[in-house]
């Protein structure tokens, strides 16, 4: 849009032109301002300095009654000085502190704690399983970690079907004993 046609538009119906203004330039206010802003500014204040930006532009044309020129340089020009000084007063109140940015840090923490249980639990898995020596070590890790069945197992380590799946039965009894004494809860669905 042009200084001309928003001229035409504007002797026409005022609120129609900037309403057409608004929506011709919406888009590229908003991106000069999230460009300053989004290092400090929640997306409230992006908000509010887009609307003071438009409302500085229509104040300003309203009083000269023309662009002179190059409208869009003109609005991003406001656009740019309106958001540095929303830059300055949101900087210099800093000790503001958002409920949403405390909600993501308290659901993040929640988040690392849950990852870190899980990775002890995997580790002392793990180190357990160890303890169970070879080749029963080896039979849990094949059938449990790398879903190899009884006869793949059973080539490997030179033994039976039946006699892979027996020590596998045992051993499993026994890395359920170990997980109880370093206070596992081995109810079902627990582990």
């Amino acid at each position: 849009m042009t200084d001309s046609e928003y001229k035409k538009l504007y002797e026409n119906d005022p609120s129609e032109a900037q309403t057409a203004l608004f929506n011709e330039y919406l888009s590229y206010v908003y991106a000069i301002v999230y460009n300053k802003l989004r290092s400090c500014g929640s997306r409230e204040d992006m908000e509010e300095c887009v609307g003071d930006v438009f409302s500085a532009v229509f104040i300003s044309y309203d009083r000269k009654g023309c662009f002179d020129g190059d409208m869009k340089g003109f609005i991003g020009t406001i656009a740019s000085r309106t958001a540095i000084q929303m830059y300055r007063r949101l900087v210099r109140s800093s000790d503001t502190v958002y409920i949403e940015d405390e909600t993501t840090e308290i659901a993040d923490s929640q988040r690392i704690e849950h990852i870190t249980e899980r990775s002890d639990m995997r580790n002392t898995l793990l180190r357990l399983i160890e303890s169970l020596g070879e080749p029963d070590s080896d039979i849990i890790i094949q059938k449990y970690y790398y879903n190899m069945n009884s006869n793949e197992i059973a080539s490997k380590h030179s033994m039976s079907p039946e006699a892979v799946r027996m020590r596998c039965s045992r051993a499993l009894k026994k890395l359920k004993e170990l997980l109880t004494r370093e206070g596992y809860d081995m109810k079902e669905g627990n582990v």
